[in-house]
């Protein structure tokens, strides 16, 4: 199971920025843990409204992306808990965008089955 959540979210799995329970690191770190968190909570809530607006989703994900960024590029060190909560928010709006996406992908296949069956009606009748 480790190795699994390890090479799902490609984790680097540092141990100053994992948590520990009982002496044993968690098999993904702390953001890691956080967006896996997120997309259960964002699953969750996706079973009760159909979706977010995608600028709300999109939203969720910029404290996750600053964060990020601006850890690997030294301008701070983030704690676990903020990497936590970041991540959270993160795996909800991933979780809303991938709905949007999904919808908009089955928008477009219909509009094109609907296309093809007017340009076949003019064609063949």
């Amino acid at each position: 199971m480790n190795k699994y959540l390890q090479y799902l979210f490609l984790c680097h799995r540092m141990p100053s920025r994992s948590f520990f329970y009982k002496g044993v690191q968690f098999p993904i770190c702390a953001r890691c843990t956080g967006i896996c968190i997120g997309y259960i909570i964002g699953i969750f809530i996706l079973g009760f409204y159909n979706t977010l607006p995608f600028a709300y989703a999109l939203t969720l994900t910029i404290p996750m992306i600053i964060d990020g960024t601006g850890q690997l590029f030294n301008k701070w060190s983030s704690t676990n808990n903020r990497r936590l909560l970041t991540g959270i928010l993160g795996g909800i709006g991933i979780v809303f965008m991938v709905a949007h996406s999904a919808l908009l992908f089955w928008q477009i296949t219909i509009y094109f089955y609907n296309m093809g069956k007017y340009l076949g009606s003019l064609i063949f009748n």
